[in-house]
């Protein structure tokens, strides 16, 4: 019999912490004041984006937008087509996603963006970053660092636009 136990790793003011600290690590590598691109992967990824994009924008001379990049349907096609002839050669872009694994679905989500807009340049950012990865991709700016075990799950709740906690689900055998 599996039985789970779940763990808060971090309510909203902790999320909003490594969230803040995240947007002074972006500000600080962007020593250029370039205009700042956030696409957010799929939900949660945009939750965090749109977040990101909210404490990036007073720091900025220059616009700091974000993007909902949708990967399992045809929807990503569209707001990368949107962004057709902007010159994102001089933007910080900056892929986000809300947990990263194996790191599969940033590399998907790389790929297609590189494909789609050819930036000279792009950065990831994460709120959990739990290691193990199976594709050669990192993340650049995280909110918090957490090697997790095979039977262990990591999930963070979005409400609307709002990332209310994130929880570490361990599934035990009994």
């Amino acid at each position: 019999m599996d039985e789970s136990v779940n763990i808060v790793l971090m309510d909203n003011e902790r999320i909003q912490r490594s969230l803040d600290r995240m947007a002074h690590e972006i500000a600080e590598k962007n020593i250029d004041d370039r205009p700042v691109l956030l696409f957010g992967i799929e939900k949660r990824g945009f939750a965090i984006a749109n977040a990101l994009a909210k404490l990036l924008a007073p720091i900025f001379k220059e616009e700091v937008e974000s993007v909902q990049l949708w990967l399992k349907s045809g929807n990503s096609q569209e707001s990368l087509e949107q962004l057709q002839g902007r010159d994102v050669q001089n933007c910080f872009l900056i892929v986000v996603d809300d947990v990263i694994f194996s790191g599969q679905t940033m590399f998907t989500a790389l790929k297609k963006v590189s494909d789609a807009l050819e930036p000279s340049q792009m950065h990831t950012a994460v709120l959990i970053d739990r290691g193990h990865r199976k594709f050669p991709v990192q993340a650049e700016f995280r909110g918090m660092e957490l090697p997790t075990k095979a039977n262990e799950h990591v999930s963070v709740q979005v409400e609307g636009k709002d990332i209310e906690e994130v929880t570490l689900i361990s599934k035990e055998r009994k």
